[in-house]
C-alpha cells in the first residue's frame, strides 16, 4: 500500500481523500478555482492506481476536457505527483507504467469513444465542467470500471446548473458523494490575492469561481446593469468627451446594423479604480466600414489624442468589397488621427468577455466601473434586454437581430483590458 506521506492535504482535501477512500465509489470535489483540486486529484489517483488489486491488464484512467489541457496540467501534475514511483514513460501515447507494473493512461474528453475499449481499474475526470457532453463522458467510464468496481471521481469548479449538478447533486445515487468547499480554504493561498480576484468578478461569478456554489446564468446577459446606476445621472455627468484622452474605438463589423462604440478611461476619486466611460455609439444600418469612418470624423473631426482600436478579430478577414481587411480600412481611414490597434488574433471565448462585462458594470463589492452615456441608447438596450439561450449559457443572438451588437463590440474591449484571466491566482503552490 502506498501513502504519500509528504503530502499534508488542507481540510477540504483531506475530507474529499476520505470519501472517496472510504465512503463512495464515485465522488464530486466541487469547489472554487486554485482551490488545490488538481494536487489532490494527481494524487488520490497515484494512490488509487498503484494501490489497485484489479487484474493487471486493467488500467488507470486520466482524463481532461482536451488534449492540451491533459498535456500541460493534470497530466503534469500527475508526473511530478508520482515520479519516485514511475518506472518509464511513453509521452506521445500518455501511457505511464508504474514500477509496480501498474499503467495509467491519459485520456482527451473530445474523444470518448478511445476509452470504449480499455478496461479501468478507476479514473478521475479533471475540470470536469469543461468536457462539452459530460453525462455521455460518464456513461462510457462507468462501463469501463464495471466489471473491475473501480472507484471514479472528478475534480471540478461549478459550471451553472449542468451534467455535473445533476448527476452529483439533484439525482444523486447510493454511492455517490460530493465534497464542497471554497478558494478561501486553501490554506496556501493568499486571502487579500483572493479578495482582489474577488474584486474583479460579479456577485453571481464570484459565488461560482470562489466559494464553488452552484449558481444559474439565465435570463439577462448582463444582469447586473442598472439604468439609473450605470447610466443615469452621475454617469451623464461623468461620461462627456474629453478631448486630451485618446478614444477607446471598440468594432463589430455586423452589416445590419453595423455597431461601434467608443470609450475613454477615468479615475474614481473614492476607491482610486481605473473606471471605463462609454460616451458615443455610431450605430448605422445597411452600412460599411467606410461610411463609419465617415460618421465617426464627423463627430471627432478635431480630436488630437490618438485612437485605440479594439473590436472583433474576425474584422481581419477579407472585406466582401475590397481587397483589404476592416482593421486596414479603418487604420487608413483615420491614420491622421494616430491609429493604435490592440486587436487579438483571435476572438475570446464568449463567456470570458460576459463575466468580464458584468464584473465591470458592477463587482462582488458593489463597485460600479462601468458608466454609460445615456446617448448610447444601443449599448443600454442591450445591456438590459439581450439573453441566454433558454437552458443554455449562451447568448441568443436569434431572439432579436438588432440585439448583441453593441454589446459585443464593447465586450471585446473590456475583455481585452480588463480580462478575469490576469486575475487568476499565478505563482501560488498548491
Amino acid at each position: 500500500m502506498i501513502h504519500l506521506k509528504k503530502y499534508k492535504p488542507d481540510p477540504g482535501q483531506e475530507a474529499f481523500h476520505y470519501a472517496i477512500g472510504r465512503l463512495f465509489n464515485y465522488v464530486a470535489m466541487i469547489c472554487g478555482i486554485r482551490g488545490g483540486k488538481t494536487f489532490a486529484g494527481a494524487r488520490e489517483a497515484g494512490k488509487q492506481a498503484w494501490n489497485s488489486k484489479a487484474e493487471p491488464m486493467a488500467v488507470f484512467g486520466i482524463v481532461a476536457p482536451t488534449f492540451n489541457m491533459l498535456d500541460r496540467t493534470t497530466w503534469k501534475e500527475f508526473r511530478y505527483a508520482m515520479r519516485p514511483l514511475i518506472a518509464r514513460e511513453n509521452e506521445t501515447k500518455k501511457i505511464i507504467t508504474l514500477k509496480n507494473g501498474r499503467e495509467v493512461y491519459g485520456f482527451s474528453a473530445e474523444q470518448p469513444d478511445k476509452i470504449r475499449n480499455v478496461t479501468l481499474c478507476g479514473f478521475w475526470v479533471d475540470e470536469a465542467r469543461e468536457c462539452k457532453d459530460f453525462k455521455t463522458l460518464w456513461d462510457v467510464l462507468l462501463g469501463r470500471v464495471l466489471s473491475t468496481k473501480g472507484k471514479g471521481f472528478i475534480t471540478t469548479s461549478p459550471n451553472s446548473f449542468d451534467d455535473i449538478h445533476d448527476i452529483f447533486i439533484a439525482n444523486k445515487k447510493e454511492h455517490y458523494g460530493t465534497v464542497r468547499f471554497t478558494t478561501y480554504e486553501n490554506t496556501h493561498l493568499d486571502k487579500s490575492a483572493i479578495d482582489e480576484l474577488a474584486r474583479l468578478y460579479d456577485a453571481k461569478y464570484m459565488q461560482q469561481e470562489l466559494l464553488g456554489q452552484f449558481v444559474i446564468f439565465e435570463g439577462a446577459v448582463y444582469y447586473t446593469f442598472n439604468r439609473l446606476l450605470n447610466a443615469g445621472d452621475l454617469a451623464f455627468k461623468v461620461t462627456q468627451y474629453n478631448p486630451n484622452l485618446p478614444l477607446n474605438l471598440c468594432c463589430d463589423f455586423n452589416v445590419e446594423p453595423m455597431a461601434w462604440v467608443i470609450a475613454q478611461y477615468g479615475i474614481n476619486q473614492q476607491t482610486k479604480l481605473k473606471e471605463v466611460y462609454f460616451i458615443d455609439e455610431i450605430y448605422l444600418h445597411n452600412s460599411n466600414t467606410i461610411e463609419c469612418c465617415n460618421e465617426f470624423k464627423t463627430r471627432y473631426l478635431n480630436h488630437t489624442a490618438g485612437i485605440h482600436l479594439f473590436g472583433d478579430a474576425t474584422g481581419e478577414a477579407r472585406h466582401t468589397d475590397s481587397n483589404i481587411t476592416n482593421w486596414k480600412i479603418i487604420q487608413n481611414e483615420l491614420s491622421r488621427y494616430g491609429v493604435t490597434k490592440y486587436v487579438p488574433k483571435k476572438n475570446s471565448a464568449e463567456r470570458d468577455r460576459i463575466n468580464a462585462v458584468n464584473g465591470m458594470i458592477c463587482n462582488s463589492k458593489g463597485e460600479r466601473r462601468i458608466l454609460v452615456n445615456p446617448k448610447c441608447r444601443n449599448l443600454i438596450r442591450d445591456f438590459e434586454q439581450v439573453s441566454y439561450k433558454k437552458g443554455s449559457t449562451q447568448i441568443d443572438k436569434n431572439k432579436d437581430f438588432k440585439l448583441t451588437h453593441p454589446s459585443d463590440a464593447a465586450g471585446y474591449f473590456i475583455e481585452k483590458e480588463f480580462s478575469l484571466n490576469r486575475g487568476r491566482i499565478e505563482g501560488l503552490k498548491i
